[in-house]
């Protein structure tokens, strides 16, 4: 269990960057409606989305985050923090202190692995080798699962035909919308439209991740993106969490990608024991 602290209950959620209202989200609703004669071909929308996922092999950017919750008594802003991420999740976020740029948290994840470190307080050092399931959340969520969410949530390559429908698609906007999953309990509601007029090719605006009653777990908005060594980017990533009423955004900037990221980037267990963390257990001096 990843344990809840008082002063940790974002950072603890989010950044576990998808990384997800005491009541949870609503499922949305599937049309079944006759689907326009337009509509793009699943195999064409997953075409492009595979052949951009499949040349990211890791990324750097800077960034900025802000941190939105009930339990926050303000708006927390973080500036020039950075994203190192790496396939297939493995993800280590820093934020800074807005005005003296002084690290405030720091997190690892490498497969179920994390470590979220609090510069400013060892009190607020958590450490899982196991994964983590939030007491206050009823579904299992881990740091991993998290950082799949919101860099990449499916490995589009890989899937069928029969896993993914198109249900919508609006003609004016040129947006389709994809259900993944079985048909009567999706795992998942996809909005896709192209992007750059010149070489048009699909990307993600929108991704909801649903539980098994369909209610809403996680729901990312993808802006604003960007081309890097012909790789597209969302430079501009919200995730709304509607169990706990938290929104993330991460505003990147400078995205590289494909740089040599090696096992010292997220080298957790020796992170852990250079700050004497137990595995799943909050540190306590």
């Amino acid at each position: 269990m990843f344990p809840r602290h008082p002063n940790l209950p974002i950072l603890a959620l989010l950044l576990v960057p998808s990384i997800l209202t005491a009541c949870g989200g609503l499922a949305p609703r599937v049309e079944h409606a006759a689907i326009a004669s337009d509509a793009p071909a699943v195999s064409e929308v997953l075409g492009d989305l595979a052949a951009n996922d499949g040349a990211i092999r890791s990324f750097r950017a800077a960034g900025r985050f802000t941190l939105e919750s009930p339990e926050l008594d303000s708006i927390q802003k973080f500036r020039q923090g950075r994203i190192l991420f790496r396939r297939p999740a493995d993800v280590y976020v820093q934020g800074n202190h807005r005005v003296t740029n002084v690290p405030i948290f720091k997190l690892w994840c490498r497969g179920e692995e994390f470590l979220l470190e609090v510069p400013t307080n060892s009190q607020q050092n958590y450490y899982s080798l196991d994964g983590a399931e939030f007491a206050s959340v009823p579904f299992p969520v881990s740091p991993s699962d998290i950082a799949r969410e919101m860099f990449l949530s499916e490995d589009w390559g890989t899937l069928s035909a029969k896993e993914v429908r198109v249900v919508g698609f609006d003609s004016e906007s040129h947006v389709a919308k994809l259900a993944i999953g079985p048909s009567r309990n999706p795992r998942r509601i996809v909005d896709v439209t192209k992007m750059d007029p010149a070489a048009p090719s699909w990307v993600i605006v929108k991704n909801r991740r649903l539980d098994d009653d369909g209610a809403v777990i996680a729901e990312i908005t993808l802006q604003d993106y960007v081309v890097a060594e012909s790789i597209r980017f969302a430079s501009k990533v919200d995730a709304w969490f509607p169990t706990e009423a938290t929104r993330m955004t991460f505003e990147m900037s400078n995205i590289r990608p494909n740089l040599p990221l090696g096992d010292e980037a997220f080298d957790i267990e020796a992170r852990a024991r250079e700050l004497q963390l137990g595995a799943g257990a909050k540190e306590s001096r």
